[in-house]
């Protein structure tokens, strides 16, 4: 999920297993451990896109990584807290200062990161009460929380690397402030209560079994509405090969459904709030046919091993090819889905080339889009 949500669920789980030794500073270190996982996204600088997609909630969200980081990162917290914690937060905030083009922002980043430094640079640092084995299973609590939590997304996880196989559950967006927002409260709260106390441990607690709480409901969520799609797609005579559901963006109350009709994709909407359970499927074709001539093609190959064989091209432009990833669903805009990812395919010697392609629709097109998604949500 995204950063600020593994911030928390870190932080959160850095005060069950170490709070009450170290008070505040499990909650920091296990924010850390966090977010460690994503420093993946640093291979963006290093491979082109497809290449760090395939890349992207690897290694560094396994089981694997989570075991063998753990005693390190528990040596360095332990032993050479100050510098760790300078390292730490400059390679965090140096991947958007790289990335990110505007100069505002990177001002901003820039006077963030030297704030935090000073801060660590002038606190006095102690030994804590706290043994190797006791930093240790913080950080393995608050490295392995992460993948699992991103195993409920529609990218997943590859949480049994070296094995091939991303989990994905599809359960929850990657963004969804019903799940982040109560956690960010009640984790923050505990924070102005002493180690010891129990009010500090009660919102903590009270903040894993609501966000847990609606997982769970998302996961419920998922199971009814998919059973809606089936019955439709039954009533409706449509014939399919398989059928995928996802949440829409920030709830799990609106889903989207992708059958596969073969040639065609059908994709429909279904809300809780909707009053009767009637599902109207819209018809996509895939235009499979046009990536005809690149089979066999290791980056078609490798763009349906990520995909999953969900995938619509789009010729629009009669000069461009974009393979749209279909696994995450259309978004709609007067009742027409339309895809928000995908990679542009261009012709070169040595064969086909991808490279990703995430349309920056203008702040009124988005503004109509959430608008659409917003009134959809409750049966508009």
């Amino acid at each position: 999920m995204d950063s600020l949500t593994q911030i928390v669920l870190g932080a959160a789980v850095g005060e069950v297993v170490l709070g009450k030794k170290i008070g505040n500073k499990a909650m920091l270190w296990g924010a850390i451990a966090g977010t460690i996982p994503d420093l993946d996204v640093y291979q963006s600088l290093l491979y082109d896109s497809l290449k760090a997609n395939e890349l992207h909630r690897g290694v560094s969200h396994s089981l694997v990584f989570s075991i063998f980081m753990a005693p390190l990162l528990a040596w360095l917290a332990r032993t050479k807290e100050k510098w760790s914690l300078v390292g730490f937060i400059t390679i965090i905030l140096a991947y958007p200062f790289i990335t990110i083009s505007s100069s505002t922002i990177r001002v901003v980043l820039f006077a963030v990161w030297a704030l935090v430094v000073f801060f660590i640079l002038r606190n006095k640092y102690t030994t804590e009460n706290a043994s190797q084995k006791d930093w240790t299973k913080l950080a393995f609590w608050s490295l392995v929380t992460h993948p699992l939590l991103d195993c409920h997304t529609t990218w997943g996880t590859q949480f049994l690397w070296p094995l091939p196989t991303k989990f994905a559950w599809n359960n929850i967006f990657v963004v969804d402030p019903f799940y982040t927002v109560p956690f960010i409260i009640f984790v923050a709260l505990a924070m102005f209560y002493k180690r010891q106390s129990k009010t500090r441990a009660i919102l903590n607690y009270t903040g894993i079994v609501i966000s847990s709480a609606y997982m769970l409901w998302s996961l419920g969520a998922k199971y009814y509405t998919y059973t809606i799609f089936e019955q439709n797609l039954q009533q409706q005579e449509i014939k399919y090969t398989r059928l995928t559901t996802v949440p829409t963006p920030l709830n799990t109350f609106l889903w989207s459904a992708t059958a596969d009709g073969d040639t065609v994709l059908y994709s429909g909407l279904y809300s809780i709030f909707d009053k009767d359970k009637k599902v109207k499927f819209h018809t996509i074709k895939t235009n499979h046919e046009l990536v005809d001539s690149y089979n066999g093609d290791d980056v078609l190959n490798r763009l349906n091993f990520l995909s999953k064989g969900w995938y619509v091209i789009n010729n629009d432009n009669p000069d461009t090819l974009v393979y749209n990833d279909a696994r995450f669903g259309p978004m709609y805009l007067g009742g027409k889905p339309m895809y928000g990812f995908g990679y542009r395919l261009t012709d070169k010697p040595a064969g086909v080339s991808a490279e990703a392609q995430r349309p920056d629709p203008d702040s009124q097109l988005m503004s109509k889009m959430l608008s659409t998604l917003w009134n959809r949500i409750w049966g508009k």
